[in-house]
């Protein structure tokens, strides 16, 4: 998987020196870890944008923090998890932007090994932690692949058809999706894929040690995976529609 020769716009502003934003999409039921997530996750950056999903007020412990954007994603197209790409829109200069879930214990060199990766790779890629490698022969996006789980040690970066949406990077330009004209709001991971395979932008797994990203929980009944699993047909469909884009 390589990447197409493009440059990042914004000449003499090299990676590292670029505005760092990060984007959250949290629902209501999720409350306890996403006020564990938040703060390790603002000291690492210059703005967090917050999607409230659900939820008929704000957190009380989001009242008077700076360098935040709350919104509720009801109010914003009631687009759930995807509502965290709307961050793009408010871009007006390249930036870094680290995607996070709610339920993820980050170390407090995330955002930094990220953009570390995207330096080295002069932004042309996506990179992340959580990864999948579709397998032969591609039928099912649940069984026909395998799964880089961001809790697992990976020694040297890998090339991945798709990162979890969660726990990935890139620069604002370079990938400036606009996630209200995708048709489902249940399947960022992939359809993220498919935008950057279409840029030329390889999705990199980053190397890490075991346990470098640690879950808060794993498998709850409301998590879009969980209804991946009840039906997977749309996601196969668009994973058959990623790899024919290899060709």
């Amino acid at each position: 998987m390589e990447a197409t020769e493009t440059s990042v716009t914004g000449a003499g502003t090299s990676i590292g020196g670029m505005r760092r934003i990060a984007a959250i999409a949290t629902m209501a039921s999720r409350i306890e870890t996403f006020q564990k997530v938040l703060p390790v996750i603002r000291a690492q950056v210059d703005h967090v944008y917050i999607y409230l999903d659900g939820y008929s007020t704000a957190p009380a412990f989001l009242a008077g923090l700076d360098r935040i954007t709350v919104q509720r994603a009801e109010d914003v197209g009631n687009l759930h998890a995807s509502s965290r790409f709307l961050c793009l829109r408010d871009l007006t200069a390249p930036a870094v932007v680290a995607m996070v879930d709610d339920d993820i214990i980050y170390p407090p060199d995330y955002v930094d090994r990220l953009v570390g990766a995207l330096q080295r790779l002069e932004g042309n890629a996506v990179v992340g932690v959580h990864g999948r490698v579709f397998t032969p022969p591609h039928q099912s996006y649940v069984r026909n692949t395998t799964v880089l789980h961001f809790m697992r040690q990976l020694a040297q970066p890998c090339h991945v058809h798709v990162l979890g949406s969660g726990t990935c990077a890139f620069v604002s330009n370079m990938l400036d999706v606009d996630p209200r004209k995708w048709s489902r709001y249940d399947m960022d991971d992939i359809y993220v894929a498919i935008e950057a395979q279409q840029r030329g932008l390889p999705r990199i797994a980053v190397a890490r040690a075991e346990g470098w990203l640690k879950p808060y929980a794993e498998g709850q009944p409301d998590s879009v995976w969980a209804k991946t699993l009840v039906d997977e047909s749309a996601h196969s469909r668009a994973m058959r529609e990623l790899l024919r884009l290899y060709t």
